[in-house]
């Protein structure tokens, strides 16, 4: 069994990566000395398509990066991210970050792009058809997973971004509600049963 595999990645999705804390560079690699213009150069060339080497990538969560910190195998998230469970989509594992955090190998952090809005791109997580999609591509032997080629290949529809902002907004708030109601209910339940308590000491 090969130990290594070969993947064409877009050069967006390699900097994402690298802004999301899932590619970091590690201690032992050399000082960075090519001149401003080489690297200009570089990145020409790699989004005209020109043949460019390898980049060689290993999974090791507890790594010594070059800052010196150890890297966890964990990505950041910071607020307005979408977090997606990647791990069995049939359970429906996402949330909209308010705050700074971490989050396990186990999901993905999703940035909206291409005139995707975080709050419109959560909403769409929501929905039915991405519930059935993930679910039909995760079927496999073992855990079922969904990786980033079968999420970047689900197809939607899109409003513009002012209807997407709207849209978002008005399900984030609904979101809200039905999450203080719960809180309240549960308060009333908790204060029926401790009622019920008392009177059938």
């Amino acid at each position: 069994m090969a130990k290594y595999s070969v993947n064409n990645h877009s050069v967006d999705n390699i900097i994402s990566w690298i802004n999301s804390g899932e590619i970091a560079i590690p201690e032992m690699q050399r000082p960075f000395v090519w001149a401003t213009s080489k690297v200009s150069d570089l990145m020409d060339s790699l989004y005209k398509g020109y043949p460019v080497g390898y980049l060689i990538i290993w999974k090791n969560p507890d790594v010594k990066l070059k800052n010196g910190t150890l890297s966890s195998g964990k990505f950041r998230f910071r607020p307005g991210d979408v977090v997606y469970g990647k791990i069995n989509p049939q359970l429906g594992k996402y949330f909209y970050a308010s705050v700074d955090g971490l989050t396990s190998a186990d999901a993905y952090v999703f940035n909206g792009k291409n005139g995707i809005s975080q709050k419109f791109l959560f909403s769409l997580l929501q929905t039915a058809d991405f519930f059935k999609y993930s679910v039909s591509v995760s079927k496999r032997s073992g855990m079922p997973k969904i990786n980033r080629d079968e999420l970047n290949a689900y197809s939607f529809l899109a409003p513009n971004a002012e209807e997407q902002n709207k849209i978002g907004d008005f399900l984030l708030e609904l979101d809200h509600l039905i999450t203080l109601h719960q809180r309240e209910l549960k308060k009333l339940q908790n204060i029926k049963k401790s009622m019920l308590e008392k009177m059938f000491v």
